[in-house]
């Protein structure tokens, strides 16, 4: 039969996804005061982001205080302007050796695997010798099964050290205790100085061994007895101490050492400072960025823990500028500002040991660097000012953008907020300054996109009317979306290859994105995950239909089928986490879902086929004026289908894109829509009155 194409059939699709989140918070306390910002913390009830070591640095010096139940005593360190830090646990010595090289290749075998390494330097014998330490853990067990992880990567039979140690003598001072510690270690016994509180003054001990076992350090007592039997060699009994060790920095031929801070589970490390304008203490494993305020370190949920504590204030600097950006209109930061503040405030001690994270899980919070002068007197000028509903404090919601019309809470948690009703928000500004990508088609009949900078104009078109062009460089990435983070290269085009332009789209943005093309194995393997993860039932087969069959107020998903079976979700904005690329998920419920696989084509006398069909092989068609049939695009799975219109990709296979708008749950305030706002000017009272109804905002 002889098919005539008639053109594609397009399905919509929504979804939600949930924010657990109650609808007032905690009444609001005076601005003045401080907060607890968590920036490592294992919650024990869903949030983790924990690292083995923590390494602090100021430009002029650090402080650190020691407290625990014996007390609280300033550490005597000298002039340290950055260290290490960790707890004194179980870990794994991979690789022992007196050559730093060696040391620095087993350290980055082990982090090209994603394991962690760092090199710590001791004496022994009269030796430098660099151990490659790897974890922190709080039991030898867990310790063994991350040695055998590493002899699979080194090909070493690494060590598991413990915390069994024994106190061999209490001294005067820190160096005392230092030259009794050499002395060990020239005999070959492992040993530590050792800083503990003892009325109110710091107490120097050295402690011997780095056993795993009461029985293996009783053995070491006789051993260390027979060499110096001047010392008592008991248990230590503070619970409260810093074991100082020394970190090889890692990188170059030299090395250049800091120290390491290893303190007990009982014990508590504030840093603090010495000096600077501001006075800025930088986390190196979190991206490098600095903070005011002093550091806090501890064990908390069985993990090392960091804490930022700062005024208030100062923290929502921090905040403004990294939720929204300097440069940005006066009023949208204002009610940024109050929105950050309302929400700080509203989280009560979340996590126990602080109010909350530095993550969007409340508010991203990346430090001083995101601060500006606008940002500061945009946080100044609103000093106190929060959002309240009937007295309390209001879920001070806010997202990037709204893709158009905010949504209800219905769409998104499945239950109604009195003061979150669906409006306009003018969102559009991040297609303004989005780059052009072309559809193109090249002479094999591939079908991708490239930017439209790489990419000149030819005084030819082809016999459809369609403009020629040439690739401008070598090795551009042909992809299968408009964008090069969340699209996949195909293939590289060398330069001075011809393509013809089907359509131009802007590049993925706030505003505007898609997902995909996604095959059917993919699709139903992002479907099943999620109905197994809800305990609902899974596809026996890959999918060939997947459709919205319930939309909200904003035009957001709320319920889809795939194959007729309900997709299960904790909460309607749920539906945009089943699709996940990697660790994203899609960016907002606001979406369609083209099936490139649904079409219908139209064939001799009238007669109609639906597609998808088991099987497309035999798929021809024929043109205007009567040419053909030829295989549909010469016999590849995609093709391109005209309606008259517009030109459309279309598959002889199911094949599944996601056409969305906005990115965030969409409840609350959106950014960019505040931003038009005040650009138009609004002042911050009335951008947040348009997206919150029905609330008093002041102090």
């Amino acid at each position: 039969m002889k098919l005539r194409l008639a053109g594609m059939k397009t399905l919509l699709l929504t979804g939600a996804m949930c924010l657990a989140a109650s609808l007032f918070g905690q009444p609001a306390q005076a601005s003045g005061e401080t907060i607890r910002v968590a920036l490592f913390v294992d919650t024990g009830t869903g949030y983790r982001g924990v690292v083995p070591s923590v390494t602090l640095g100021s430009a002029g010096g650090l402080s650190v205080r020691l407290s625990g139940a014996e007390g609280a005593v300033s550490l005597p360190l000298g002039e340290v302007k950055q260290a290490r830090f960790s707890l004194d646990r179980f870990s794994v010595i991979a690789a022992q050796t007196g050559g730093l090289m060696e040391a620095q290749q087993v350290a980055q075998k082990l982090s090209q695997q994603k394991l962690d390494a760092s090199i710590q330097v001791e004496s022994f014998g009269g030796n430098t010798v660099y151990q490659v330490v790897s974890g922190s853990f709080r039991t030898y067990e867990q310790a063994a099964s991350h040695a055998q992880a590493v002899t699979q990567v080194t090909g070493i039979s690494p060590k598991v050290t413990g915390p069994y140690r024994l106190e061999a003598g209490s001294f005067a001072t820190l160096q005392e205790a230092r030259d009794w510690e050499r002395a060990f270690e020239l005999s070959g016994i492992p040993a530590h100085t050792v800083i503990v509180a003892a009325n109110g003054q710091p107490s120097y001990e050295v402690w011997v061994g780095d056993e795993v076992t009461e029985g293996k350090r009783n053995e070491l007592a006789a051993a260390a007895a027979a060499l110096y039997p001047g010392f008592t060699y008991q248990k230590p009994n503070n619970q409260a101490y810093v074991l100082l060790k020394q970190d090889v920095l890692t990188g170059g031929g030299q090395a250049e050492t800091i120290p390491r801070y290893s303190f007990s589970s009982a014990a508590k490390l504030t840093v603090l400072p010495n000096g600077g304008q501001p006075p800025l203490i930088k986390v190196e494993e979190r991206a490098g960025r600095q903070y005011r305020g002093v550091m806090e370190l501890s064990e908390y949920n069985g993990h090392l823990t960091l804490v930022n504590e700062l005024p208030l204030e100062q923290y929502l600097y921090g905040v403004v500028g990294s939720e929204m950006a300097a440069g940005w209109p006066l009023e949208a930061l204002k009610a940024q500002a109050v929105l950050a503040r309302t929400r700080a405030l509203g989280q009560g001690s979340k996590y126990g040991i602080a109010h909350l994270s530095d993550t969007v899980l409340e508010q991203a919070y990346y430090g001083y660097e995101r601060e500006a002068e606008d940002i500061r007197r945009a946080v100044d000028e609103t000093a106190g000012v929060v959002i309240r509903y009937q007295g309390k404090l209001a879920e001070a919601l806010y997202y990037s953008n709204a893709g158009g019309m905010t949504a209800d809470g219905a769409e998104v948690w499945g239950n109604a907020i009195p003061y979150l009703r669906p409006v306009e928000s003018n969102d559009g500004y991040p297609m303004l300054t989005a780059k052009t990508w072309y559809l193109v088609q090249l002479l094999d009949g591939s079908i991708g996109y490239v930017r439209h900078d790489f990419v000149d104009m030819l005084p030819l078109k082809n016999e459809l009317g369609l403009q020629i062009g040439q690739v401008n460089t070598d090795n551009l990435n042909f992809r299968n979306g408009p964008s090069t983070t969340y699209h996949r290269s195909l293939m590289t085009l060398p330069a001075g290859t011809q393509v013809t332009i089907i359509a131009q789209v802007p590049e993925e943005n706030a505003f505007s994105w898609t997902r995909g093309p996604y095959s059917a194995s993919e699709i139903t393997e992002m479907i099943n995950k999620s109905q197994q993860q809800n305990k609902a039932p899974v596809l026996s087969r890959p999918v060939r239909s997947l459709v919205v069959t319930e939309r909200g107020p904003s035009g957001r998903v709320m319920a889809m089928e795939a194959d007729g079976v309900r997709l299960a979700v904790s909460s309607p904005d749920a539906h945009r986490s089943i699709f996940r690329q990697g660790e994203s998920g899609l960016r907002s419920s606001k979406f369609e879902v083209e099936q490139m696989g649904s079409f219908v084509v139209l064939g001799a006398g009238g007669r109609k086929a639906q597609f998808p069909q088991e099987s497309t092989s035999a798929l021809q068609a024929i043109g205007a004026n009567g040419a053909g049939p030829v295989p549909a695009n010469g016999g590849s799975e995609d093709f391109l289908v005209y309606d008259g219109q517009i030109w459309r990709v279309a598959s002889l296979v199911p094949k599944f894109v996601f056409h969305g708008f906005g990115y965030g749950h969409g409840l609350g305030l959106s950014q960019f829509g505040a931003r038009a706002m005040a650009e138009q000017g609004y002042d911050y009272r009335q951008i947040l009155q348009h997206y919150y109804h029905d609330v008093t905002i002041g102090p």
